[in-house]
């Protein structure tokens, strides 16, 4: 894309910022804009999408919250690959059911999105996170695949420069709830006496069973109404 273009790109992105909800969080905005922007119907932001520290910045509905849950819970999907090789994805479910079956198959169970995209958020050559957007029906974004990717790298820059995304967050926020996360991993680790990736293995196995967000397993295990014990403990 040129230059001009870029520049009416962002100011089209800010003005759409500007006129979101301001009740809402910086971080929902800038995801809300950029959703509108490319005429998805629902967008969401993660980062560090490969390790155990992975976290939702934002989701702008259900469905989006949920197809995050299914690639956090299943460690796999488009937003996953698109993070480990730093080319975006474009599927359809159907599509995706080739490659990942048991996310589409529960995506396809749990939403109502027929196409995904999933874009690295890119700085230089390294991939901070990604922007997933999701469409009812299958199609075009209203960007080409440039303009959109570009957004997608103008995200990073805004987000993981941005002190306020910390506050933003806030004490309720997604960093909380990660950190409960570590916290009932830990749990797991000392009443099953396995691994961390084991423990943490078991609280998505679980979190995929109920059908909950793995946030809410691990707040039932801190809570203690959660406990897991090994055979021999009786």
């Amino acid at each position: 894309m040129a230059v001009a273009a870029h520049t009416e790109l962002l100011a089209r992105l800010a003005s759409a910022v500007a006129s979101a909800p301001e009740h809402e969080s910086f971080t929902w905005r800038l995801c809300e804009a950029t959703r509108r922007l490319l005429g998805a119907d629902g967008a969401s932001l993660t980062v560090d999408n490969a390790s155990t520290n992975r976290i939702t910045l934002c989701a702008t509905d259900e469905v989006a919250a949920r197809l995050e849950n299914l690639h956090d819970v299943l460690g796999e999907g488009p937003a996953t690959s698109a993070y480990l090789t730093g080319e975006p994805v474009v599927v359809t479910l159907a599509q995706a059911a080739e490659r990942w079956p048991v996310f589409a198959g529960s995506a396809t169970r749990q939403t109502d999105a027929g196409q995904i995209y999933a874009l690295p958020m890119r700085q230089g050559t390294a991939v901070q996170g990604v922007l997933t957007l999701y469409r009812r029906t299958a199609g075009p974004l209203t960007e080409d695949e440039a303009g959109a990717q570009f957004l997608a790298d103008a995200l990073a820059a805004a987000l993981l420069h941005d002190a306020d995304v910390l506050s933003d967050l806030g004490p309720g926020g997604s960093w909380s709830n990660r950190a409960q996360v570590h916290q009932a991993t830990g749990m797991v680790v000392a009443q099953l006496a396995v691994g961390v990736r084991d423990a943490l293995a078991i609280l998505r196995a679980h979190a995929f069973a109920l059908d909950q967000p793995l946030a809410q397993v691990a707040q039932a295990v801190v809570a203690r109404e959660l406990v897991f014990r090994r055979k021999d403990d009786g």
